[in-house]
């Protein structure tokens, strides 16, 4: 699971989709922080759909791979409940849908926090009149200015019972006693729903895998990418992949993924025992990703059939050479 934004383009309209997605459900709930589902105690067992990078959506499976089944969307923000993880993805439970999404597109602890609330605009309503506004978390600091019965104000955050919230372009805090929250959790979404929320139909075949390759083929292809580019940008671990790819396709090699990695005297660490070490220990999400796209025809390094450290002639990308 990652850490930092970087996703897989699919389509859609990301301004609309959150804009439909993210309005709040009005019900006002106790104004205690941690019964309002925006406020998450513990972000252990959360993480937070991440997809600024990409065009609005991700669709989520009923297993562990590209080709499986449609159960259910996230949009930006979306809030899930991690249940495990392996070979790059992750399965979560999210409203009343469970299923598998790419780990690549999910971030986790102080990231999920901080994408969770700029995603998902949070609203209070004052349930007493003449609420004071104050400039810090205490009684005595100065009062900035004060609230009528229903008032509206955005929440910012919340903490030992107060709300940092922002009202009429001022921010203060207030008393969490004095507001009622009025918002529902960003969930997951089914694909009927989604297509009615949105008016988009969601594409199910986006990134799905080539289905002449079987998970086995992946998890070695991502595990050679990790082995020879794990320390490459995602360009770099993709273009190692595709050179796996353009050996398959060529008559000069085997036609395999499997026959290509394990030739003798091709690929070192095939030969070293890091592979099969690798494959043992895991492989992180990104080669997983870049391994998918490889087989699925991301290919930035054209006909290229080799590549070696460091520089030389041919096409160079980060700190390898392909030619």
């Amino acid at each position: 699971m990652k850490n930092k934004t970087k996703t897989i383009a699919v389509c859609g309209c990301i301004f609309a989709m959150t804009t439909a997605m993210t309005a709040p459900v009005y019900a006002d709930t106790n104004a205690s922080v941690y019964n309002n589902p925006y406020f998450v105690e513990n972000w252990a067992d959360k993480a937070v759909a991440d997809l600024t990078s990409s065009n609005g959506y991700t669709l989520i499976r009923s297993g562990e791979d590209s080709s499986s089944d449609c159960v259910g969307a996230l949009t930006p923000g979306a809030l899930v409940t991690v249940e495990g993880e392996e070979n790059g993805w992750t399965k979560i439970s999210s409203g009343n849908i469970e299923g598998y999404v790419s780990s690549d597109l999910l971030v986790t602890g102080a990231e999920a926090e901080a994408e969770y609330l700029e995603e998902n605009t949070v609203y209070g309503t004052v349930n007493i009149a003449g609420t004071p506004v104050y400039s810090g978390e205490s009684t005595g600091s100065s009062v900035l200015m004060t609230l009528e019965d229903k008032a509206g104000v955005t929440l910012i955050s919340a903490d030992n019972g107060w709300f940092k919230v922002k009202v009429n372009g001022q921010t203060g805090y207030i008393s969490t006693d004095a507001v009622a929250i009025n918002a529902d959790t960003h969930d997951a979404v089914t694909l009927a729903e989604f297509e009615a929320e949105t008016g988009i139909v969601p594409d199910t075949t986006t990134n799905t895998v080539d289905s002449s390759y079987s998970q086995d083929d992946i998890n070695l292809l991502a595990a050679l990418i990790h082995c020879e580019a794990g320390g490459e940008s995602y360009t770099g671990k993709v273009a190692v992949g595709a050179v796996v790819l353009n050996r398959v396709n060529s008559a000069s090699f085997p036609n395999t993924i499997s026959e290509v990695i394990y030739q003798s005297g091709q690929f070192t660490p095939a030969s070293s025992g890091a592979l099969a070490a690798t494959l043992s220990s895991g492989v992180d999400a990104d080669c997983y990703a870049a391994a998918q796209d490889a087989i699925n025809g991301a290919n930035p390094v054209g006909s290229c059939l080799y590549f070696h450290a460091g520089g030389g002639s041919g096409l160079t990308i980060g700190n390898q050479t392909f030619y």
